[in-house]
């Protein structure tokens, strides 16, 4: 009941125009989470979580909108339905993950491991994914948008139905295992 009245309330600020909450995160669920790291539902926007390992994480339909969480461990951890607008993740291991439906739109995740992740009907639009490793990754549905996909390995990647036109690409391995290098200057 708790995550419908979250998701419920969200959309309806959202409705409204309030698309980027000030809010930051609050103390009680920042402990929650690192003291067992389960917090669904919780608001953690801003939140510092740089290295934090956060392995196997339950964090489903949560906010952390701007949050730092470079070079965080997230393997197999549950992001789905998770706001991620302008938060870092460049460096940060998400093997494995579940983030379906998630908001990453104008994220960093330079470097970041993707391996075998779940990015299905997931916001990518304006996201810094340069030398990311989404081997063997799920991107069915997703919105590309102006991704910079510089450098990135997507081989294995399903992007089927993906509009890839405004995406950019230079030295960019296919899900084919081709080189595009289609915006290289």
């Amino acid at each position: 009941m708790k995550f419908k009245i979250l998701a419920i309330c969200i959309a309806f600020l959202m409705c409204l125009g309030f698309t980027s909450p000030s809010w930051a995160y609050t103390p009680e669920d920042l402990e929650m989470l690192l003291d067992s790291n389960e917090c669904p539902v919780c608001i953690l926007d801003k939140a510092n979580l740089s290295g934090a390992d956060l392995n196997e994480a339950n964090l489903k339909v949560s906010s952390l909108m701007g949050a730092n969480l470079t070079r965080a461990n997230l393997n197999r951890a549950n992001l789905m339905l998770t706001y991620l607008n302008g938060a870092d993740l460049s460096g940060a291991n998400l093997t494995g993950a579940n983030l379906e439906g998630a908001d990453l739109h104008d994220a960093k995740l330079v470097g970041a491991n993707l391996t075998d992740v779940i990015l299905t009907r997931v916001d990518l639009d304006n996201t810094d994914l340069s030398h990311a490793n989404f081997q063997d990754a799920i991107l069915l549905g997703s919105r590309l948008g102006t991704a910079n996909l510089e450098g990135a390995n997507l081989k294995g990647a399903n992007l089927k139905g993906i509009n890839r036109s405004r995406v950019r690409f230079c030295n960019t391995i296919m899900p084919d295992g081709a080189i595009e290098n289609r915006d290289c200057p």
